[in-house]
C-alpha cells in the first residue's frame, strides 16, 4: 500500500509539472502573437474558425511540439511503472488508455476555442498513444481479449472522429481513419479474430459513406472501402482454404462468413441505390469501382463459402435475383423517362442485368436456365418496343445471347456447318430459337420515318442474325442423314448458306428495321470460300452441280433484294428515344 501511495504521489507531481509547463507554453504563444486591434462585433459563427487565436510563428510551433513530446513522455512514464510491476498490467493499460482519451478531450476543447493547431497536436498525441498501446497490450502482453481490443479501437475511432467532425478538421479525420484501419488489420492478422474485425471494417465503411456530403471529407470512403474489400476477400479465402488452423476454423464459421460477405454487398449497393433514387446525380468513379469490386468479392465470396461448406447456393441465387429485379424496379419506377439516358439510369439498369445474369445459374439447371433467359429476353424486347425503352432492347439482346449460349444453340450451329457428323440439338435450343426469331420480329416489325439509332439497330440485327444462323443449322440437321457422303454434306451446306443469303435479303426488304440485308454479301462471300475450300475437293459431279446451281441462283436473287432494300432503307425503323414516331 505504501508503494502504491508513493506511485500516486509521483503521478500527481508529474501532472503538476505538466500543467506548469503547459502554462509556460501558453504564455510564450501569447507573447509571440502580434498585437491586433480589437475586433468588430460579429455574429457568433456556427462552427469555430480554424486557426483563430493562433499565429503560425516559429515559437508557437516549437512550443506545441514541445508540449506534445511532454505528453508522450507521460505515456512512457506510465509504461515504465507498468513494466516494473509498480502498477498491475491491467491497471496500467486502463490508465494509459484513459490518459490517451484525456488528450482527445483536450483536442476538442482546443478546437472549440479556435486553436486548430493545438487541437491537431492533441489529437496526434492521442493517436500515437492509443493505437500502438491497443496492439501491444492485445498481442504482446495478452492483457486485452480480441473483443475488448476491437471495442477499444472502435471507441477511440468514434471519439476522435467526433472531435474532427465537430471542429471541422478533416486532417484529424484522415489521421484517425488510416491509423484505425492499419491497427485493425494488424490485430486481425495477429489474433485470428477475422469475423470480428471484418465486422469492424464494415462499420467503418458504412460510416464513411455518410461523410460524402461534407466538403473535405469525401475521400475518406476510398481507404475504408479498400479495407473492407480486402478484409472480406481475405476472410472468404481463409474460410474456403483446406487445412486451415483449428483456431481459425472455430473463429470463422461458414454462416458468419456468408453473412459478412453479403453485408458488404448490401452496404454499398444499398447506399448507391438509395442515393440514386433519393438524390439523383451523375454516377461517379467511386460507385462504379466499388460496384465492380463488391460483386465478385462480396457476392462471389458468399457463393464460394456456400459451395465449400456444402450449404447450397439456392438462397444466394434467390437473393441475387430479387436484388436484380429490385434494381430494375428502381430504375424504371423512380428514374424519370426523360432521364433514361442518364448515367444513374444506366448504372442501375446495368447492375440489374449483371445481378440477374450472375444469380440465375444458381437457381436453374442448364436447359431451364436457357428458357429462363429466353423468356426474360423476349419480355424485355416486347416491353422495350411497347414503352419505347432503349435500355430494355439492349438488355433483351444480352439475355437472349446468354440463352443461346446456355442452350447450346450457338455450339450446335457451329457444328452443323463445321462438324463432320450430324449436330446434336437439345430440347432447349428449339425454344431459344423461337424466342430469338420472335424478339427480332417484334423489334423490326414497325416502320418509322427514318432509321433508328445504332444502339437500337445493332441489338435487333444481332437477334436476327442468331435466329437466321439457328434456322440454317436446323435445315442442315434436317437434311443430314448421318455420316454419309462428304460431297453430299458439303453441297447441302452450300445450298443452305445460299438460301440463308436470299432469306436475309428478303427479310431486310420486308422488315427494313431489322437490317438483315447487311448479311447478304457476307453470306455470299462465305459461300464462295466454302465452295473453293470444301465442295471442290470433296464433291462429285452431281454434288458440284447442285452446289454451283444454288450459289448461282443466290448470286442472282440476293443482291437484287439487297439493292431494293437499300432503296427502301429511308423508311427505316421507329426511333425509340422516348417519343412515339408520328
Amino acid at each position: 500500500m505504501q508503494a502504491l501511495g508513493g506511485v500516486e504521489q509521483r503521478l500527481e507531481d508529474l501532472a503538476e509539472h505538466v500543467r506548469r509547463l503547459e502554462d509556460r507554453v501558453l504564455r510564450l504563444e501569447a507573447l509571440a502573437q502580434p498585437a491586433l486591434p480589437p475586433p468588430r462585433e460579429l455574429p457568433a459563427p456556427a462552427a469555430p474558425v480554424r486557426g483563430a487565436g493562433e499565429a503560425p510563428s516559429l515559437a508557437g510551433v516549437l512550443g506545441l511540439l514541445g508540449r506534445t513530446f511532454l505528453v508522450l513522455a507521460g505515456a512512457f512514464l506510465i509504461r515504465t511503472f507498468t513494466e516494473s510491476g509498480a502498477l498491475p498490467r491491467l491497471a496500467g493499460v486502463l490508465l494509459g488508455l484513459g490518459y490517451a482519451a484525456a488528450w482527445a478531450v483536450a483536442a476538442d476543447r482546443a478546437g472549440a476555442r479556435g486553436r486548430s493547431l493545438s487541437a491537431a497536436c492533441h489529437a496526434a498525441a492521442c493517436t500515437v498513444i492509443a493505437y500502438p498501446l491497443l496492439w501491444e497490450t492485445t498481442v504482446r502482453f495478452a492483457v486485452l481479449a480480441p473483443a475488448a481490443a476491437a471495442a477499444a479501437l472502435l471507441g477511440f475511432t468514434v471519439l476522435l472522429m467526433a472531435v474532427a467532425w465537430r471542429r471541422a478538421m478533416e486532417g484529424i479525420a484522415w489521421m484517425v481513419a488510416l491509423s484505425s484501419l492499419g491497427t485493425g488489420f494488424a490485430l486481425m492478422a495477429a489474433t485470428s479474430a477475422v469475423p470480428l474485425f471484418c465486422g469492424l471494417f464494415l462499420l467503418f465503411a458504412g460510416a464513411t459513406l455518410g461523410f460524402k456530403g461534407r466538403p473535405g471529407w469525401q475521400g475518406l470512403h476510398w481507404p475504408a472501402a479498400l479495407a473492407a474489400d480486402a478484409a472480406i476477400l481475405s476472410m472468404a479465402i481463409l474460410a474456403t482454404s483446406p487445412g486451415g488452423s483449428p483456431e481459425l476454423a472455430r473463429n470463422l464459421p461458414a454462416p458468419l462468413a456468408l453473412a459478412l460477405s453479403l453485408a458488404l454487398v448490401v452496404i454499398y449497393l444499398g447506399s448507391f441505390l438509395a442515393r440514386a433514387v433519393l438524390q439523383p446525380r451523375s454516377v461517379r468513379g467511386f460507385e462504379v469501382v466499388q460496384t465492380l469490386a463488391v460483386l465478385p468479392i462480396g457476392f462471389g465470396g458468399a457463393i464460394r463459402v456456400a459451395q465449400a461448406s456444402g450449404s447450397g447456393t439456392l438462397e444466394l441465387g434467390l437473393a441475387g435475383l430479387a436484388l436484380g429485379l429490385g434494381c430494375y424496379a428502381a430504375a424504371f419506377t423512380f428514374v424519370r423517362k426523360q432521364a433514361e439516358g442518364s448515367s444513374d439510369f444506366r448504372f442501375i439498369a446495368g447492375l440489374a442485368l449483371v445481378l440477374v445474369l450472375a444469380s440465375s445459374p444458381f437457381l436453374l439447371p442448364g436447359g431451364w436456365l436457357a428458357l429462363h433467359f429466353a423468356l426474360l429476353g423476349l419480355a424485355a424486347a416486347a416491353l422495350g418496343r411497347r414503352f419505347q425503352r432503349q435500355s430494355l432492347v439492349l438488355h433483351s439482346a444480352a439475355l437472349l445471347t446468354a440463352a443461346a449460349l446456355a442452350s447450346g444453340l450457338l455450339a450446335a450451329a457451329g457444328a452443323a456447318f463445321l462438324g463432320p457428323e450430324r449436330a446434336a440439338w437439345g430440347w432447349p435450343a428449339y425454344g431459344v430459337l423461337a424466342a430469338l426469331l420472335a424478339a427480332h420480329l417484334v423489334l423490326a416489325a414497325r416502320r418509322g420515318p427514318g432509321p433508328g439509332p445504332w444502339g437500337l439497330r445493332l441489338p435487333c440485327f444481332l437477334l436476327g442474325a442468331m435466329a437466321l444462323l439457328g434456322l440454317a443449322a436446323l435445315a442442315v440437321r434436317a437434311g443430314q442423314t448421318g455420316a454419309g457422303d462428304p460431297g453430299a454434306l458439303a453441297a447441302l451446306r452450300t445450298g443452305v448458306l445460299a438460301l440463308a443469303a436470299v432469306a436475309a435479303g428478303a427479310l431486310g426488304r420486308w422488315f427494313p428495321a431489322g437490317d438483315l440485308g447487311w448479311l447478304v454479301h457476307p453470306l455470299l462471300a462465305a459461300t464462295a470460300v466454302k465452295l473453293v475450300a470444301q465442295d471442290v475437293p470433296q464433291g462429285r459431279p452431281l454434288t458440284l452441280t447442285l452446289a454451283f446451281t444454288c450459289f448461282g441462283l443466290a448470286l442472282l436473287a440476293a443482291p437484287t433484294l439487297a439493292r431494293r432494300n437499300s432503296r427502301h432503307g429511308a423508311s427505316g425503323s421507329a426511333e425509340m428515344d422516348g417519343q412515339e414516331p408520328p
